[in-house]
Parts: structure tokens; C-alpha cells; sequence
């Protein structure tokens, strides 16, 4: 108990201390106050320290921040003494780097204020003051979009189920074949499961304007849907254990004749998506659902998908076209990236809607999804050209040299020698691309598309959350980041098994 007190009042004394080192840098220097790494030592050197002490700290300072902000007068001085000495701990835990001088103890105890006050302010609106219902009452809408969810048309979310199936299949085996311990996919999948049964079956009434009294926040039954969705995870999980089992040590070449076949696996079972949402005709009398029709985040997704796989093809064409000494290749690759780059991305998709129809209509009668995509493929697939372009420059001729005293074709050295290499130099760009695509599909919003932040802008037009705004589009927003980040990781990972992550720069040896 005497070392908790000890702590606290030394937690205290922080904020005096950064005022004093305020002082001390203008007017001299003393040696009789202690240092902050003194400091911290004597209010948590007691404490054991564990491979997750950060961890935990983390989440104990958030967890007591947040009881601080919804405590009672009697409590509240308790519970901000609690989270600032969680914070505190992690100060000491980092002490030698953020205390190792004078100035730099100064600018990390400001830097922590700083820090405290967002994270402070950021809990006490997501927690505390914001009304999240009009999320949960139309999160199917923000999924899938409107048509997917009208009593009318809403039978046809059956079209959605297998592309979800396929896709948890993909990433289990992709995982699967790392190589790596079971529980570093185990456990961030459970918590995923977790999550999305969560925001499916959730429930809550609140206080309904349009009918009138308390209404449930969820308005579907969840029990059929329920099942699917644990189908799918289990189907996740079922092929990342079968995978693991059969290449955990496995030979290199086994891996990487496995990993071609995912990718060619991942390219069909995009097909097979559009072709379930709208089959052709040739297939199924029935009409499925239009691309016009399609919303929501699933149809910002499908853009960006369909963006990088068609633009990757594009892309890996115009960038051997430009690098060929023939005129009948590279002057018809510069012509088209330095025409496509020349203009934004929103002009291009102005002329996707107003004058793409006129010179596509007599060979093929696309709706504005289908030239939505066309134009972002083209776009993707001219920048994506140039940043190849850098990674094939810096492939030695050396080996273009190697590869022809073995016999390989023009072609063969292209795709099997130079291609493979530029693409594990420019990876974090190519990866960059990528993320910046799925940011700029939101643009589709400008022509009456439904995507996710449409949805968004048009939720607060309901009866019961007129002018709520900020709820709606803040989720969108952070929908967006969190799987921008989960493409950053995948590139890092992705990065250190290429043996490219390392600290001092260049390659890891």
C-alpha cells in the first residue's frame, strides 16, 4: 500500500517537475532536483516487468481514463490519479530513451501532455457523449447499401454470402502458409469473430421518432445470418490449420508454387464474385443485382479490388511497354500514363459519367459502376507503371544476361527474372498505391453512388438522427483507416519475410 502511495505522489510531483524544468531552462540549471528517470525508478522500480508490461499498461491507462470520464465527483480524483500513473509506467518502462538528457525529458513530459489530452478527449467523445444508435440501427446499410436491405430487393443479400466465404478461405490459407505459430493467427482471428458477431447481433432500444416510442436498434433477425457467419469464420479457420499443418515445413519451392496458385485462386474468385452479384446472360436468365445498385463499404471494396487486379495487369503492361526499344510499344505506353496522370482522379471520373458512355455504348452498354472501375483500373495501372518502371531500372543487367545464357525466352526473363525482382524493390510504394486507391473510391460519392460515406452523409436525413453528422461519418472514417492499416501490416510482414525490414535501412542479411 506504501509502495502505491509512493507512486501516486510521485506521479503527482510529474507535473510540478515539467513547470520546474520550464524554469530551469530559462534561468540556469540545478542539481539538487532529481531527474525523471530518478523519479520513475523510485515509484515503479518495485514493479515486476513482463514481455507485455507495455501492453498492459496501455490498456489499463485507457481503461482508467475512461472510468475517470464517466466517474462520480467522489471517485473522479482517483481514477485520473490511476490512469496518469499507468501512464506514468509506461514513461518508465521507455525512460531511458524518452530521459536520457534534459531537453529530451522536457519535450517528452510536453509531448505526454499533449497525448493525454487527445486520448483524454477522443475516449470521453467515442465513450461518453456520442450517440453510436444511428450506427447500429443501419449498420447492414453501411455494409451492403440500401438495395441489399429494402424489404423488396433485400432477398437478394444471398449474392453476398460465398464472395464472403471464398474470401475467408483466401486469407486462413494465406496465413496458413507463413509458417509461423499458430497463435499469432489464432488469436487476432478470435477477436475478429468476436467483433463481427458482435455488431451483428447486438441489440438496444432507443427512443424512435418515426414509430413512435422505444424500437429496437437492430430491426433484422439475426439467427439465419448468425449461422453463416460462423460458417464463414469456421471455414477461415479450417483452411489456415490445414494449410499450416501441410506447409509449416514445408520446402521453399512447395510455399511458393502455393502461393501462385492462391494468387491465380484470388484472381478467379474475383470473377466468380461479379459474376454471382450480376451473372451474364449466357449463364442465368435470372438478372441478379446491377452494379448501379450496389452500396456500401462491400462496394467500395469491390472498386478497389477490381481497381487492383485489372490495374496491376495494366500497369505490369505499360511499364515493360515503355522500357521497349520499339516505337509500336513505348509510344503508346507514354501516350496513355502521361495522358491518365496528367489529369486528377475526380476529372477522370467526370468522364467516366459524361463522355465515356458515347464512345463505349456502341460495343458495350456499361452502367457507371462498370466505367467507374474501368477508369480506376486505368488510373491505378498508370501509376503503378511508373513505379515498376523505377523497380525494373534497378534490376542488374546481369541477370537479364544470366537468364538468356540459360535459354529463357524475352518473355520468360520479363515475368520470371526482372518482374519478381522490381516488384520486391518497390513493394512499399506498390503497397502505398494500393491503400490510396481504396481511399480514393470514396470519390464515386460525387456521382450519386452509394457507397459507404454516401450512406453515411445520407443516414442523419432519417426522422430519428436528424443532423447527426459527426457519428456517421467518424465510423466511415475510422472503417477506412483500420483497413489501410491492416494493408500497412500485411506490407511489413510481407517486407521482413522478403528479408527488406531492417532497422539501419537496405536489406536484412
Amino acid at each position: 500500500m506504501l509502495a502505491l502511495l509512493d507512486a501516486l505522489l510521485a506521479q503527482s510531483v510529474l507535473v510540478e517537475y515539467l513547470a520546474y524544468l520550464t524554469a530551469i531552462a530559462a534561468f540556469g540549471t540545478s542539481s539538487n532536483w532529481p531527474d525523471v528517470k530518478e523519479l520513475l525508478n523510485r515509484a515503479f522500480g518495485w514493479v515486476p516487468q513482463f514481455k507485455y508490461s507495455a501492453q498492459i499498461a496501455l490498456a489499463l491507462a485507457l481503461i482508467f481514463t475512461y472510468f475517470a470520464l464517466k466517474a462520480d465527483p467522489d471517485s473522479l480524483p482517483f481514477m485520473h490519479v490511476l490512469s496518469l500513473a499507468m501512464f506514468a509506467y509506461l514513461g518508465h518502462l521507455f525512460s531511458d530513451e524518452l530521459f536520457d538528457t534534459f531537453w529530451n525529458s522536457i519535450i517528452s513530459l510536453f509531448s505526454f501532455f499533449v497525448i493525454f489530452s487527445l486520448i483524454s478527449g477522443i475516449i470521453n467523445f467515442i465513450f461518453v457523449e456520442a450517440d453510436w444508435t444511428i450506427i447500429w440501427r443501419n449498420r447492414r446499410m453501411l455494409l451492403v447499401g440500401p438495395y441489399f436491405v429494402n424489404p423488396f430487393t433485400g432477398s437478394e443479400i444471398w449474392r453476398l454470402w460465398p464472395p464472403f466465404y471464398l474470401i475467408m478461405v483466401i486469407l486462413g490459407s494465406a496465413y496458413g502458409s507463413l509458417g509461423e505459430k499458430r497463435s499469432k493467427f489464432l488469436v487476432p482471428y478470435a477477436i475478429f469473430g468476436l467483433i463481427c458477431v458482435t455488431l451483428l447481433v447486438y441489440e438496444a432500444d432507443y427512443e424512435s421518432v418515426s414509430e413512435g416510442g422505444l424500437t429496437s436498434n437492430r430491426g433484422y433477425d439475426p439467427v439465419k445470418s448468425l449461422i453463416l457467419l460462423l460458417g464463414g469464420l469456421v471455414a477461415g479457420c479450417a483452411s489456415f490449420l490445414a494449410v499450416h499443418s501441410y506447409y509449416h515445413d514445408a520446402e521453399e519451392y512447395k510455399i511458393k508454387y502455393f502461393h501462385n496458385l492462391l494468387i491465380s485462386f484470388t484472381v478467379f474468385s474475383f470473377i466468380i464474385t461479379i459474376m454471382i452479384l450480376d451473372p451474364p446472360d449466357i449463364i442465368a436468365e435470372d438478372n441478379g443485382v446491377k452494379p448501379s445498385a450496389w452500396g456500401g463499404l462491400v462496394l467500395n471494396l469491390i472498386f478497389a479490388s477490381a481497381a487492383i487486379v485489372v490495374g496491376f495487369g495494366v500497369g505490369v503492361g505499360l511499364a515493360f511497354g515503355r522500357r521497349s526499344n520499339l516505337p509500336v510499344f513505348y509510344l503508346p505506353s507514354i501516350a496513355v500514363i502521361e495522358t491518365i496522370r496528367s489529369g486528377p482522379l475526380v476529372a477522370w471520373l467526370f468522364f467516366a459519367q459524361i463522355l465515356l458512355p458515347d464512345v463505349v455504348n456502341p460495343v458495350w452498354e456499361a452502367d457507371i459502376a462498370s466505367r467507374v472501375i474501368l477508369v480506376l483500373s486505368l488510373f491505378f495501372g498508370c501509376y503503378l507503371a511508373e513505379v515498376l518502371r523505377g523497380g525494373l531500372q534497378a534490376v542488374p543487367y546481369g541477370q537479364y544476361e544470366a537468364a538468356t545464357a540459360l535459354g529463357l525466352s524475352p518473355l520468360q526473363i520479363k515475368l520470371q527474372i526482372e518482374l519478381p525482382q522490381a516488384i520486391r524493390t518497390t513493394l512499399p510504394a506498390i503497397v502505398s498505391l494500393m491503400i490510396g486507391m481504396l481511399k480514393d473510391t470514396s470519390l464515386v460519392y460525387f456521382f450519386g453512388i452509394y457507397d459507404a460515406f454516401r450512406v453515411a452523409k445520407d443516414l442523419p436525413a432519417q426522422w430519428d438522427f436528424i443532423g447527426q453528422h459527426e457519428q456517421a461519418l467518424l465510423f466511415v472514417g475510422m472503417t477506412f483507416w483500420i483497413l489501410s492499416f491492416y494493408l500497412s501490416k500485411i506490407s511489413r510482414r510481407i517486407e521482413k519475410n522478403l528479408g527488406l525490414a531492417h532497422e539501419g535501412g537496405g536489406e536484412a542479411t
